[in-house]
């Protein structure tokens, strides 16, 4: 058997791991993890490597390669330094405490360039340049795909789509900007505010159940959150002159037929800019898409040592 590669996403409610087969690129197990915003780093990364240390007894081959995509910002040690929906990781020491439980190296992007890497190699038919890819979930990211490459800005921090201003007179967030769009359209947002109104929800899945079955207030909280999300990605679309745009995520996975409308609603806003016509589609690799974001990484790494390797045997 061959070996293997362990992709993970990270985000803002859950954990998601895959275990690759680096000859197969087969996915051959896959297990989700719920995280309450309360779960404490040390707990999580225990709880993770309780998977992959049964994982890795389970099967003949070694596991070499730890890829994941974590929902906050992160330095060059893979310490995390801002995650707005869980305040109380900042600070934490995560690529080193992941080492030490496991015994694996990892290799840490933020999620959504890695969901982006994902559907460009594994969800398009055909390549498109420039790519934006838009992650709907618990919060809100995004990430530029130009000629292959995640556009990753001169911090390493572009494609932050949530925290662009949407209410200048808005509440602040935990990102300590105000009025970000991430307070507006997330599963989060959605369920922050459905809570406000009074209604019987515990996640943001029952408001859009609620709406669906004719509830004023939930289809309000809903239509408002998704015209907020359609103007954040059409100015995105103003500004970087995508050919398509790609929306993904928690959220979108579990409700397409409602996020289906943001195509109409976008071209609706750019009115007679040229990108008018901007192509819009929902995620072929739904909620799997950083999971084989991963897998990308990895086959890029082969790619990248196989031409080194080509580079010394002619020289």
């Amino acid at each position: 058997m061959t070996d293997a590669l362990i992709s993970m996403d990270l985000g803002g409610s859950a954990v998601r791991l895959a275990m690759f087969d680096s000859g197969s690129m087969t996915m051959e197990d896959s297990v989700k993890i719920e995280l309450g915003a309360e779960t404490e780093p040390p707990d999580a990364i225990s709880r993770i490597a309780s998977v992959i240390g049964r994982w890795e007894q389970n099967r003949e081959g070694s596991i070499q390669t730890v890829v994941a995509g974590l929902a906050g910002l992160h330095d060059a040690a893979g310490t995390i330094i801002a995650w707005p929906n869980r305040p109380a990781w900042n600070g934490f020491p995560f690529r080193d405490a992941f080492t030490s439980a496991t015994g694996k190296p990892i290799v840490l992007f933020d999620d959504a360039n890695l969901a982006a890497m994902g559907e460009y190699r594994f969800g398009l038919t055909q390549p498109v340049n420039p790519l934006l890819y838009v992650v709907v979930g618990t919060g809100i990211g995004s990430a530029l795909v130009l000629q292959g490459e995640v556009y990753k800005g001169a911090r390493g921090a572009s494609g932050e789509l949530g925290h662009i201003t949407v209410d200048p007179n808005g509440e602040r967030c935990p990102c300590g900007g105000f009025g970000c769009l991430q307070l507006y359209a997330s599963g989060r947002a959605i369920e922050r505010m459905a809570i406000a109104a009074g209604l019987p929800i515990t996640k943001a899945s029952d408001v859009f159940r609620l709406s669906a079955h004719g509830n004023e207030a939930a289809r309000t909280i809903i239509q408002n959150s998704l015209r907020l999300l359609a103007i954040g990605i059409a100015n995105a679309v103003r500004l970087f002159d995508p050919v398509s745009v790609v929306i993904g995520g928690g959220m979108v996975s579990r409700f397409p037929e409602v996020y289906r409308s943001l195509e109409t609603t976008i071209q609706h806003i750019l009115g007679t800019l040229p990108q008018k016509n901007v192509q819009v589609s929902l995620s072929v690799l739904r909620e799997d898409a950083a999971l084989w974001g991963g897998l990308a990484y990895g086959l890029q790494q082969v790619f990248i040592k196989n031409k080194e390797m080509e580079g010394v045997h002619n020289e």
